[in-house]
């Protein structure tokens, strides 16, 4: 079978530690693009692209690429996923899918009358066998009534580029990281009846490593070291003012449920919070490690272990089913409806911490 023809757009940190190297490995890599056209070069030449470009345009109108990988700037996403459905080009857009609703509502309408395979991020309660294990044990009534889930995620904040921490490009960590959390009630739960945010930006100051430097690491010696790399060593230098927020606890509420998603830039050691607890009327669940197969139960004063299979990277997750979509002619699971659902909870929440 012939293999699908990828292009992949924006060749930064998460192209280059899981996207490119994937997609090496299930298709064919034609063409990488980034604004800044020497990072679209070193990632054409690690990876093995056939040509590079800086102009996106050159990507959409290309007769040897049958999808593409959006991994831009949130700001960028809304225009680009259109200019992909237009030009007929199936595609995997990273989240958010827009960061108003004006931009959203057009997404979602010109994706469906285009009849393209659309994958949107985060797939990842779609790939998690721990996830899936949690709605189980939910349908099955193991924990009686859900009263209160908890997701955490954070570190130290971005140091590769500035665009995380400004307001204007749709930065900070409702969109980054936040997404998460939200991305996994939504899976468990549904849409919320209500939302809220507390928001705050904790560090006004931020350092980044230098562009060059950014451009510089997209190298054979910095990847293919089997751990993803994130400028271990490297010293940012570069100082860049706040304007986004990086510090976040947003609150979904349902009927009798509430679920807390904690999201920051502000995690700098090893913390002991578990990255997801759920509490139900009769018994508790707690995930120590979200990238380990293992979930807690404590029910009727008993702690049991429950095992899954180890999860997936979404990433490369979501570019099988892509690929699987196209071939056999399926309508991708995180839809552009489910995009959606998440990304109104964001801007929502966006909204709110801004009134």
């Amino acid at each position: 079978m012939t293999k699908i023809r990828f292009g992949v757009i924006g060749c930064g940190n998460v192209a280059n530690n899981h996207y490119l190297p994937y997609i090496t490995k299930v298709a064919e890599l034609v063409v990488t693009c980034d604004e800044v056209l020497e990072r679209a070069r070193r990632s054409a030449s690690l990876w093995g692209a056939k040509r590079y470009c800086d102009d996106p345009d050159k990507v959409f109108s290309a007769s040897d690429v049958d999808a593409v990988v959006i991994l831009t700037p949130h700001d960028t996403h809304a225009d680009l996923a259109i200019r992909a459905a237009k030009a007929g080009k199936h595609f995997i857009l990273q989240k958010p899918i827009a960061t108003n609703m004006n931009e959203l509502k057009r997404v979602v309408s010109i994706v469906e009358r285009s009849g393209v395979k659309a994958v949107f991020e985060p797939s990842e309660p779609f790939s998690s066998p721990l996830i899936s294990r949690i709605k189980d044990l939910l349908g099955q009534g193991t924990m009686g009534r859900p009263l209160l889930f908890m997701t955490y995620i954070g570190h130290g904040g971005p140091k590769w580029s500035d665009w995380f921490f400004k307001e204007e490009r749709g930065g900070g960590v409702i969109y980054d990281l936040a997404v998460y959390g939200v991305a996994d009630s939504i899976y468990l739960f549904g849409a919320p009846n209500e939302v809220n945010v507390a928001a705050t930006i904790s560090f006004k100051r931020r350092l980044i490593l230098r562009p060059e430097e950014h451009t510089m690491t997209i190298a054979p010696e910095y990847y293919g070291r089997g751990i993803p790399m994130y400028y271990q060593g490297m010293e940012p230098s570069v100082p860049v003012e706040v304007t986004a927020y990086d510090n976040v606890i947003l609150t979904l509420t349902y009927d009798g449920l509430l679920c807390s998603v904690f999201a920051n830039y502000v995690t700098f050691t090893k913390h002991g919070i578990p990255p997801l607890q759920l509490f139900g009327s009769k018994g508790s669940i707690v995930v120590p490690d979200m990238r380990k197969g293992e979930i807690k139960l404590i029910r009727d004063g008993k702690e049991e272990i429950i095992r899954t299979k180890m999860p997936r990277k979404y990433y490369e997750w979501s570019v099988d089913h892509l690929i699987e979509c196209i071939e056999k002619d399926l309508t991708p699971i995180p839809s552009v409806k489910w995009g959606e659902a998440i990304t109104e909870v964001l801007i929502k929440a966006h909204e709110i911490a801004h009134k």
